[in-house]
């Protein structure tokens, strides 16, 4: 005659869980695991998001040295000026866009889930 194992699982705390508990805990695992997916993906999209605004920083940097190139020519320093911090303002608001992605790149890393 066999001996029919325990019913109880070895490995369970706060007694008496069975099938409900197990069911629970894979649950909360796998719902745990989902929310760690969405975060790595929002976090990679952002990545994404930021290697394209670096590129439009270079473009707008490269449009720059075409736009003032005559100004420089003719030497008129006031227009070079005014063309420098036309196209300054727009870098620092790629530049400001870029930093605030990988803040919430961070917060996401973090677990926090705390995205915009």
């Amino acid at each position: 005659m066999q001996q029919q194992p325990p019913t109880q699982t070895g490995g369970s705390t706060g007694g008496g869980g069975g099938a409900g508990a197990l069911f629970g805990s894979i649950t909360k695992k796998l719902s745990s695991g989902a929310e760690t997916a969405t975060r790595f993906t929002k976090a990679q999209a952002l990545k994404a998001e930021i290697l394209m605004k670096e590129g439009s920083v270079k473009g707008v940097k490269q449009e720059l040295g075409v736009t003032v190139y005559a100004a420089l020519e003719s030497g008129d320093q006031a227009e070079v000026a005014r063309i420098f911090n036309e196209f300054k303002a727009k870098v620092d608001a790629l530049n400001a866009e870029i930093a605030a992605k990988r803040m919430e790149i961070t917060e996401l890393e973090k677990g926090s889930g705390a995205a915009s």
